[in-house]
């Protein structure tokens, strides 16, 4: 059964149960039996596979000590053979029994996890160190079948442990965190030294017996083969633990290929990794280009550097480091592929359609990985698929319940959607758990705000209070002071995050707040200091997400020149991006068409922006420009009909200005229809609104006026 030749092993359980029942009548007859068996390792066949023996030619087991009782049958020679005949009989009546099955025993599932912990180094080479860790985490997360305990949930439960987020993970740890989680299987690694060669031994054990479950040790003959003898012993395991041939063979790419031939760059890499799962991206930079120094076609690096200047708003070294990645893309396995691939369609070309399919591609691939599923859910969300996004953002939450990011999308999900109890259901989880951030404190300021509730937006400003990052909760102050028609404590409260943005060096944020801000003193008539505002964000920024902004605000403003400029530059520099090319620009050049007086082509270019309505994009901008045009045009019911769905979506709007100018708009738009009553109403609902509003803000004088004239 264990011959390596097909050809010559039992081809069914039958031709074994004859073998063993002319064993056994031989042996009960007292006849001597030629049996074919494997050649032992190191033998020399006497024939193509196999060396014929016989029975009184086979080693004899003794009986245990005492066991005078023990049935023993004797061979020729006066040699015991007991044991035949006990595993004969044995088998020979399961087999006549029909319990007799060849099958193979998985020692994982599909749902089980597996935990790796920290390599112990007995080499005095610290180039070892988080290194062979990281190359085997490389190797195992190829893999479809198995599922690696992904290292943030390891730093969260070391914290709910009492424990240091940075502690190695020991084998005696890893199985208190397996326990804790209910992990399946601790997967532990050593790497020694005998002379010039490496030894690597990887070992993959039952967390809760202790019992091993498979364990594959291989020899490097150098320093520079030691990459490769942990890719090989990844491989063996991942067949041992469960996973199909056809599996392993696919994917399969070779660690030295997948991430890097260099220990060193490895090594750089994987200090950058830690950093990073600590969630300091600027700390993670400096690792990532040290390890391009050492190997300049490191695609996994320029990946996660591109992400890394991403996330901290430097957008032009974003790009070229992605693109880098995306050009090296062959050089990375299946997973770390996708990731490159995701990313250059995220954040080079902006191609939202080949990046959804790219995650597509991912969760099909990778099924129980959470990143396609999130970043699917942030898509469908940005493109107004809120329904879509809801159910990307409850599979994620089931696939990564401890992670900050799918507590993120899915309050988000549900904000989109009104749900308003449960997005702060969801944020009071996260809080618990202590996995929010400052974002997450501005959510919970705006639903507060939108219930009413003073008391628990203090709360929130208070809480936001002399972190570096304030600014993301006072900007959304500002926002919402503007919804109420108070400029003069927005702008002050603007200023304050637009300052301390600037101190800590979140430029782009800067401009972005600065761009949207300027949009709001358009949308309330105060052109001279909106067109101001938007030449402050330029020259402070004129990146993907402050330029379409600024420009925006130039348009609404009156500024046709600012703002053809900033869209031609859109133009030029992304012109493959979706959001730019399908809602940017045509909100850009509806508003100049507006104020040239040509609203009915206004209305054909926003055609473009349909699609993705009411997405986290487009917001309400889309409808909220339409509706004007409409109102320019004359055509009331088509104006009222825009308005209205911008109230209707009010978790979208939030805090926006543009919401509680709905209300007026809608009045106007019922003015044209000639239903007055329904006009008043309107009306009133925004003088609510802005109750407290600074008296001299021009809409809300025109509004006024208005509102007069429907009294008579």
């Amino acid at each position: 059964a264990l011959e390596k030749d097909r050809e010559l092993r039992y081809q069914v359980a039958s031709e074994m149960r004859g073998d063993l029942k002319r064993l056994k009548r031989e042996i009960d007859s007292g006849k001597s039996s030629s049996v074919s068996v494997p050649t032992p390792t190191g033998s020399t066949p006497s024939g193509p596979s196999a060396v014929t023996t016989s029975a009184a030619e086979m080693s004899p087991v003794a009986p245990a000590s005492g066991s005078a009782s023990s049935p023993t049958v004797v061979a020729p020679g006066g040699r015991k053979r007991w044991y035949i005949a006990a595993v004969a009989a044995f088998v020979v009546a399961a087999a006549a029994a029909g319990f007799f099955q060849l099958r193979s025993t998985k020692s994982l599932t599909e749902k089980d996890s597996i935990l790796l912990t920290d390599f112990v180094n007995t080499t005095g080479d610290p180039v070892f160190d988080g290194t062979l860790k990281q190359a085997l985490a490389v190797q195992l997360e190829q893999s479809p079948y198995l599922n690696v305990f992904p290292q943030d949930r390891v730093r969260n439960t070391l914290k709910f442990m009492g424990r240091s987020a940075d502690e190695r993970v020991t084998p005696d740890l890893a199985r208190e965190i397996c326990q804790r989680e209910g992990i399946k299987a601790v997967l532990n690694g050593t790497i020694g030294s005998i002379g010039s060669q490496y030894v690597v031994d990887v070992n993959a054990v039952n967390c809760q017996t202790g019992d091993s479950l498979a364990r594959e040790q291989v020899q490097a003959d150098k320093k520079e083969q030691v990459l490769a003898a942990v890719g090989k012993a990844a491989s063996n395991l991942r067949g041992k633990l469960g996973e199909s041939l056809a599996s392993v063979q696919k994917f399969d790419a070779p660690v030295e290929e997948a991430t890097t031939s260099s220990l060193e760059a490895l090594k750089a890499f994987s200090l950058g990794e830690a950093e990073r799962d600590k969630g300091s991206e600027l700390g993670a930079i400096p690792f990532y280009k040290h390890a391009l120094e050492l190997d300049p076609n490191f695609a996994v690096a320029y990946a996660r550097l591109g992400q890394a200047y991403a996330n901290t708003g430097q957008e032009t070294l974003a790009i070229e480091n992605t693109r880098q990645a995306f050009e090296r893309r062959e050089r990375a396995s299946e997973p770390e592929k996708l990731y490159i691939t995701t990313h250059y369609y995220d954040i080079v070309t902006g191609e939202l359609d080949k990046s959804i399919e790219a995650y597509q591609l991912w969760t099909r691939t990778y099924p129980r990985d959470s990143i396609p599923t999130n970043n699917l859910a942030v898509f469908y969300g940005d493109t107004g698929k809120l329904n879509e996004c809801l159910e990307e953002a409850q599979q994620t939450m089931r696939l990564a319940p401890e992670a900050a990011l799918s507590y993120q999308v899915l309050s988000r999900a549900f904000m989109g959607l009104n749900r308003f109890a449960e997005t702060k259901s969801i944020k009071q989880r996260q809080i618990d758990l202590k996995l929010d951030g400052t974002g997450d404190h501005r959510t919970l300021y705006a639903l507060a705000f939108l219930e009413g509730n003073s008391a628990e937006m203090q709360r929130q400003a208070d809480w936001a209070k002399g972190k570096p990052d304030e600014f993301i909760v006072l900007d959304g102050m500002a926002e919402a002071a503007a919804f109420s028609g108070r400029l003069q404590k927005a702008r002050e409260l603007h200023g304050q995050a637009v300052e301390i943005a600037q101190r800590g060096k979140f430029q782009e944020a800067a401009a972005n707040m600065a761009a949207r801000f300027a949009i709001i003193e358009a949308v309330v008539g105060n052109s001279s200091p909106a067109r101001q505002q938007s030449q402050k964000a330029l020259a402070m920024d004129r990146g993907r997400e402050s330029l379409p902004f600024a420009g925006l605000a130039a348009a609404m403003a009156g500024d046709s020149v600012q703002a053809t400029g900033a869209a031609d530059e859109l133009k030029k520099r992304f012109p493959l991006d979706t959001v730019i090319n399908n809602i940017s620009l045509p909100a850009i050049h509806a508003s100049n068409e507006i104020n040239r007086g040509n609203p009915a082509k206004a209305v054909e270019m926003l055609q473009t922006s349909v699609p993705y309505e009411f997405g986290w994009e487009s917001r309400v901008t889309p409808n909220y420009i339409r509706g004007l045009a409409y109102l320019k045009m004359g055509q009331g019911s088509q104006a009222a009909s825009d308005f209205q769905k911008v109230l209707d979506h009010r978790g979208v709007c939030s805090t926006l200005p543009m919401c509680s100018l709905s209300h007026l708009q809608l009045g106007r738009a019922l003015t044209l229809t000639g239903d007055k009553t329904t006009a008043r109403t309107a009306y009133q609902d925004f003088f609510a609104l802005w109750k407290d509003a600074d008296p001299d803000v021009p809409i809300l004088k025109e509004a006024k006026a208005e509102y007069a004239k429907l009294q008579q």
